[in-house]
């Protein structure tokens, strides 16, 4: 997946997907244009030594795939759908068990108020 890291905000980086990125998950699919922008995975700082940093490779695909599920309500996808795609992209993607559980409680418990 070809990212740019382009500029910082009070959150962290700012990346730009340089590409389409299609994802299929459970026989649903949507792609993600190329220009999406988001900030990687909304870990806070304190806590990328027990889950991930913000922007790492066990990590970007199901970040940037989450917040364009959060942000873009595509029909047909669930909340509950959002969370456990990125659970299972982070897992595919090289994320400890371990880490993967805290990330996936994290959206699961606090996410919410960005679903809305």
């Amino acid at each position: 997946m070809l990212v740019d890291i382009h500029r910082e905000n009070e959150r962290g980086d700012i990346i730009t997907l340089r590409e389409e990125l299609m994802i299929k998950f459970r026989g649903k699919m949507f792609i993600i244009p190329a220009g999406f922008e988001c900030d990687g995975a909304s870990v806070p700082r304190f806590l990328w030594d027990s889950v991930s940093p913000q922007i790492s490779p066990e990590t970007l695909r199901g970040a940037v795939a989450h917040d364009y599920l959060y942000r873009n309500h595509v029909p047909g996808w669930t909340r509950k759908e959002a969370d456990e795609l990125f659970y299972e992209l982070i897992r595919e993607d090289g994320l400890s068990w371990y880490r993967s559980q805290k990330a996936y409680w994290g959206v699961r418990l606090f996410g919410g108020s960005a679903w809305e």
